[in-house]
């Protein structure tokens, strides 16, 4: 009897000790923030294919809209319910009820329980079935891109909602889905160089090499925008796949030398020519381009200026510090194709431990080298070892 009672008081404690958090104010999910991170880098990535003239102004207005309409649904707070209890009142009420509970449950155990029995492992299918489903952000983000799709079966003529569903499948690691969306808008805008050549390029992603279609929805985009550099490049590459290794390099040098003087995927399409070269023992040296001159580096500070900042207090430093990064952010404003000088605000941010800034400079940094894979490329490379969220 006395193995009872103390058994029971133990079950009644345990009882009270998990309920009682669970009567505490419900926290948003992080799922949610997740989600609008998502939708506010989507946002930013708007703006950035605006800056490269990617899509038009009227293209991005409906998509800045949409993903909007998406940010306020997402971050509309619920409704907390009234409680006719107080909730201070709250944690002895569970005291009360889990008390009760565990109390009734106990009597029941003992008139009718088998405690002599072992527990035994569920069934694997009965586990399955018990165990709930992981959360995890994307399950949102596939819910907004079945919104989209919902909306383009009741809408199937809306150009830019394809465009955009495509822009959302090769973000989440779908460009098989991606081409067939992409070719819905090129179906129902076919002179919008920037759907066909952005068609080509998930056709590549999926196929994992460049096919003779995909090589064809290239030399459409090629007849609508002589000058595209992703249908250029990647015909290039084509052309390299079928044995026209001579003329796949004149291609490349081709493009490297019409490239304008600020290109940064410049440096990757000239790496892969020169590695392409080797590997067909050809010489190209004479054929390309000399590499531009990089900028001369900043003079670093003067001994009076070391002999100056020995003497400053800490927030006098501080100061100067932080003097010293805002004028670095000013510069790139300026002159924004600064792709090193992105990645040192980046650094100074992280060191300063102003990580959202860092994270909005990222994005800053994008929007400048929009259009330009290679350059957005090594930037995310660069952020990501830095710590810089989002990247």
């Amino acid at each position: 009897m006395i193995l009872w009672m103390i058994l029971t008081v133990m079950v009644a404690l345990a009882a009270v000790g998990v309920t009682i958090p669970l009567v505490r104010r419900y926290e948003q999910r992080p799922s949610r923030a997740d989600a609008l991170e998502v939708l506010k880098t989507q946002l930013a990535e708007v703006d950035t294919q605006v800056a490269g003239k990617l899509i038009g102004d009227t293209e991005a207005e409906a998509l800045r809209a949409e993903i909007k309409r998406r940010i306020l649904t997402e971050s509309r707070d619920t409704e907390q319910p009234a409680r006719p209890i107080p909730h201070a009142a709250m944690p002895w009420v569970a005291l009360g009820l889990v008390a009760i509970v565990a109390l009734s449950a106990t009597a029941i155990y003992a008139m009718m329980g088998h405690p002599e029995l072992t527990s035994g492992t569920p069934a694997p299918e009965q586990a399955a079935s018990a165990a709930p489903d992981a959360k995890h952000p994307m399950g949102d983000i596939s819910s907004m891109i079945a919104q989209l799709e919902n909306k383009l079966a009741a809408q199937p003529n809306d150009a830019q909602g394809w465009q955009m569903l495509g822009w959302s499948y090769m973000r989440t690691g779908r460009p098989a889905d991606a081409a067939k969306a992409y070719g819905r808008a090129v179906a129902l805008d076919p002179g919008n160089v920037e759907y066909v050549s952005a068609q080509g390029e998930a056709m590549v992603q999926a196929e994992g090499k460049v096919s003779d279609d995909a090589a064809s929805v290239f030399r459409g985009a090629l007849k609508l925008d002589p000058a595209d550099p992703r249908a250029r490049y990647f015909l290039a590459i084509w052309r390299d796949q079928q044995g026209d290794h001579q003329g796949a390099m004149n291609d490349w040098i081709a493009l490297i030398k019409s490239a304008p003087p600020d290109a940064p995927w410049v440096a990757q399409v000239r790496d892969y020519a020169q590695t392409r070269a080797k590997e067909l023992n050809m010489d190209i040296a004479g054929k390309l381009p000399p590499v531009p001159a990089m900028p001369a580096a900043a003079p670093g500070p003067s001994s009076d200026q070391v002999a100056a900042a020995s003497q400053m207090s800490d927030s006098q430093r501080q100061a100067m510090i932080h003097a010293m990064v805002d004028r670095l952010a000013d510069q790139l404003k300026a002159n924004p194709k600064d792709s090193g000088g992105w990645v040192r605000l980046m650094r100074a941010r992280m060191v300063l431990g102003d990580k959202d800034q860092a994270a909005k400079d990222y994005l800053a940094a994008r929007q400048a080298f929009a259009g330009t894979p290679a350059a957005q490329a090594a930037l995310q490379e660069a952020a990501k070892s830095l710590g810089v969220p989002g990247a």
